[in-house]
């Protein structure tokens, strides 16, 4: 195995394969690539996102050139990307340039991130209900109100979940 630092699960050992991953750590790197290309990514991108889910601890572009086996401009590109949807967080090392990216692990933070950008879809909707008429002012009207309703459950759910946590 190469010399990242990702952990196996209790009681197993994984065998390392040609790329250094275990086939189960191969297998969810490439789905989460998958995954993220029906999104609209780059495969590439999902794949990184798939790859520093499984770290512990940042880690710097020349690495993940190395381990995923990709071209640096590329896993720079995609974890921009995976910045800018803030499902990686940057960092760097004191006396280093080096940039290290990791993970972003709390879920609350992803969601209430994903309901501010809700938050201005459903404004956004709702600036056109004055404007539009008939069934368009109705679908509108609808849609703002459904995406109104998803930002206030997942503000309930991330508040009941963090109550839960708290209590465990």
């Amino acid at each position: 195995m190469t010399d990242h630092d990702i952990t196996p699960a209790a009681g197993s050992s994984p065998a390392p394969g040609p790329d250094g991953f275990s086939n189960t750590e191969a297998s969810f790197i490439s789905e989460m690539g998958s995954l993220m290309e029906r999104w609209g990514l780059p495969q590439a991108t999902g794949r990184l996102f798939g790859y520093l889910l499984l770290r512990n601890k940042p880690v710097d572009l020349d690495t993940m050139t190395r381990e995923l086996g990709q071209a640096k401009s590329g896993l720079s590109v995609a974890a921009r990307q995976l910045e800018s949807w803030a499902l990686v967080r940057r960092s760097t090392r004191p006396g280093s340039r080096r940039i290290d990216y990791e993970a972003v692990g709390d879920l609350q933070h992803l969601l209430l991130v994903n309901n501010a950008h809700m938050r201005k879809f459903t404004e956004t909707l709702s600036s056109g209900v004055p404007v539009a008429r008939g069934e368009a002012r109705d679908r509108l009207a609808s849609l703002a109100d459904l995406f109104s309703g998803f930002v206030q459950q997942t503000e309930a759910l991330v508040a009941d979940w963090e109550a839960r946590r708290a209590t465990s």
